[in-house]
């Protein structure tokens, strides 16, 4: 079974870059991105999510800020 991931960070390059070496390995499937905390909500109550690769430094809501908003994070 593999490991379902979302990728959050403002910046596309950042988020190419992460895609890039989580594609090299065989048990991490990549179920959404998100350019955004909000996408992010919206991406967590789509999906059932293992891990989270997320940016700090965001506009709007930090990455420490979201991730205190979830009750169950990944």
């Amino acid at each position: 079974m593999k490991t379902k991931c979302i990728i959050v960070d403002d910046e596309p390059l950042a988020r190419e870059l992460i895609r890039g070496h989580i594609q090299k390995l065989e048990n991490i499937e990549i179920v959404e991105e998100c350019a955004n905390a909000m996408k992010a909500m919206e991406a967590l109550r789509n999906h059932s999510v293992d891990l989270m690769f997320l940016d700090i430094k965001m506009p709007q809501i930090s990455g420490i800020e979201f991730l205190k908003t979830q009750k169950n994070p990944p």
